[in-house]
C-alpha cells in the first residue's frame, strides 16, 4: 500500500470528487451554468447561519465593522458577507456567466452536511466527509475579496520579477520595440521609452488586475492544498454555552513559530502553524499540521481559549464581523483593547531575492543582521546568497530599482566590464520553492 492511498481513497469517496469527474468525464458542465444568482455569497449562507438568530420571522445575525468603533448592526443572512456578481466572469462568448458562483455552490452542497455531521457526531465522520470538509476549507480561504488582493498582489510580484527581465536586456529590448513600433526611433528614445517601464511597474502603476483571474488561480492553490489538509490533525472545539464569532475570511491563522521574520501566515508556515474556522458560535474546527496522520479530536474549549481564538478572527478580519449576538462583538472589542498582542493580523506576502554574494561587500548581510534577520540564506544546494525582502503592501520601486542595480554591478564585476562598458544580457530569476531556502 502506498504512503498516500488513504488521502487518494478519502479523494475518490467524497461526492465533490465524484460530480466533477462526472462532468469531465462526460465533458458536460452544462449544470454550472444554470445558475441564475445576482448575490453572491463569500460566506456561504449555511454557514452564517450557524452563528444566526431569528429576527421578525428572517435568519439575522449581528455584523461589526473591524476598523471603527461603530456599534454592532442587525443584518440579513441573506445580504451578508456578500456583493452583487462577485463571482461572475466573461465566457467565451464575452457575456458574464455565473459558473463561478455555481462551482462553489455544488461544493456548498456537499460540505453543509459533512459539517453538520463533524458538528454533531464528530467520530462518526468518514474519509469521504473528510475530505469534503478540507476542499471546503481550502476553497473557503481562497474565496474572499480579502484573499483575491493577495492572489492579486503575488501576482504582481511576479509580474514585477517578468519585467525586470523582459527590460533589463537593453539590446533586445531595443530591438523587439522597433519591431513592433515599425518606427525607427532613436537609441535615447527607445532608452527613455525603456526607463518609464522600469518605472512604471516599479512604482506600481502598470498593474495586473481581474477578479476572475484572481479567483480561478486562488482556486487552482486550493485544490493544490486539500491532500494536505486532510493529513493535518483536526480538533473540534465546542463551546455548549456559545462564544465563537466569524469574520468576512471566515479564518484565522497563527503562527508563533516562523521559519524567517517576514514570513506570512500560511496552512503550512511552520510545524506550529494553528489555522481556526469557527464552524458555529458553538464549534470551532482548529487544524494543525502536526502530528500528521488525520487526527481527530474534540474538546471543550475554555473561556480563555475561546476569546483567543476571537481576538485571532477579529485580526484576520478583512471588512466585518459576525455574531449570534451583539453583546459577543463588544466583548471582542473590549478584549482586543485588554490584549493587544494577542490580536493576531496577517502579514502581507514578501519576495525574497537571493543575490550572488560580493566578497568585498557585506552591506546586505550587515543591514539583515542589524534587523535580527539571518545575514545570508542558503538555496537548496546549500550555497549561501546575499538577499532583500519586498513585502507586497505596497510598491517599493526603491528596493526593485537596489536589487536591479546590485546584480548588474556583480555580473559586470564578475565579467570584468567596467560601469560604463558595453554589457551585452539581462537578468535571470530562477524559482525556489520557500523550503529549499535555510538560513
Amino acid at each position: 500500500m502506498g504512503q498516500f492511498d488513504h488521502i487518494v481513497a478519502a479523494l475518490n469517496a467524497s461526492p465533490i470528487t465524484a460530480a466533477f469527474k462526472e462532468m469531465a468525464e462526460a465533458n458536460d458542465f452544462s449544470r454550472l451554468d444554470k445558475s441564475d444568482a445576482i448575490r453572491h455569497h463569500f460566506l456561504p449562507q449555511f454557514m452564517l447561519r450557524e452563528f444566526a438568530h431569528t429576527h421578525a420571522g428572517k435568519d439575522c445575525l449581528f455584523q461589526m465593522e473591524a476598523k471603527s468603533r461603530r456599534a454592532p448592526r442587525r443584518v440579513d443572512v441573506k445580504t451578508a458577507a456578500s456583493r452583487r456578481r462577485l463571482y461572475a466572469a466573461p465566457d467565451d462568448d464575452g457575456e458574464l456567466s455565473n459558473r463561478n458562483e455555481a462551482y462553489l455552490a455544488l461544493i456548498e452542497d456537499h460540505a453543509a452536511p459533512a459539517l453538520r455531521q463533524l458538528i454533531s457526531d464528530p467520530t462518526s465522520i468518514s474519509a469521504g466527509q473528510r475530505a469534503t470538509i478540507a476542499i471546503f476549507v481550502a476553497v473557503q480561504t481562497m474565496r474572499t475579496p480579502a484573499a483575491a488582493e493577495q492572489v492579486t498582489e503575488v501576482a504582481n510580484m511576479a509580474f514585477q520579477t517578468w519585467a525586470a527581465e523582459i527590460y533589463s536586456d537593453k539590446e533586445a529590448f531595443a530591438a523587439r520595440h522597433r519591431e513592433f513600433s515599425g518606427g525607427d526611433p532613436s537609441d535615447e528614445e527607445v532608452e527613455a521609452f525603456r526607463q518609464e517601464m522600469i518605472a512604471s511597474v516599479r512604482d506600481g502603476r502598470v498593474r495586473l488586475a481581474g477578479q476572475a483571474a484572481a479567483l480561478s488561480s486562488g482556486l487552482t492553490h486550493a485544490i493544490e492544498i486539500v491532500p494536505m489538509l486532510i493529513e493535518f490533525d483536526w480538533t473540534l472545539l465546542q463551546a455548549p454555552s456559545g462564544g465563537f464569532i466569524t469574520s468576512d475570511r471566515a479564518y484565522a491563522i497563527h503562527d508563533p513559530a516562523p521559519r524567517f521574520p517576514w514570513g506570512h501566515q500560511a496552512l503550512l508556515s511552520s510545524e506550529k502553524s494553528e489555522t481556526t474556522m469557527p464552524l458555529g458560535d458553538k464549534t470551532c474546527l482548529l487544524m494543525r499540521p502536526t502530528p500528521m496522520g488525520c487526527g481527530l479530536h474534540v474538546r471543550e474549549a475554555s473561556a480563555k481559549e475561546i476569546e483567543t481564538i476571537n481576538l485571532r478572527t477579529y485580526g484576520w478580519a478583512d471588512e466585518y464581523l459576525f455574531a449570534r449576538t451583539q453583546d459577543a462583538l463588544a466583548e471582542v472589542r473590549k478584549a482586543a483593547k485588554r490584549r493587544p498582542g494577542d490580536v493576531v493580523r496577517p502579514k502581507p506576502f514578501a519576495r525574497v531575492v537571493l543575490l550572488d554574494r560580493d566578497p568585498d561587500d557585506n552591506s546586505l548581510a550587515e543591514e539583515n543582521i542589524r534587523r535580527g534577520w539571518p545575514p545570508w540564506l542558503s538555496d537548496e544546494a546549500g550555497d549561501p546568497h546575499d538577499y532583500m525582502i519586498i513585502p507586497s503592501d505596497k510598491p517599493h520601486p526603491e528596493l526593485l530599482a537596489r536589487v536591479e542595480d546590485l546584480t548588474e554591478q556583480r555580473a559586470r564585476k564578475r565579467a570584468g566590464a567596467g560601469p560604463d562598458e558595453p554589457f551585452e544580457g539581462g537578468l535571470t530569476s530562477i524559482e525556489l520553492h520557500p523550503f529549499d531556502i535555510e538560513p
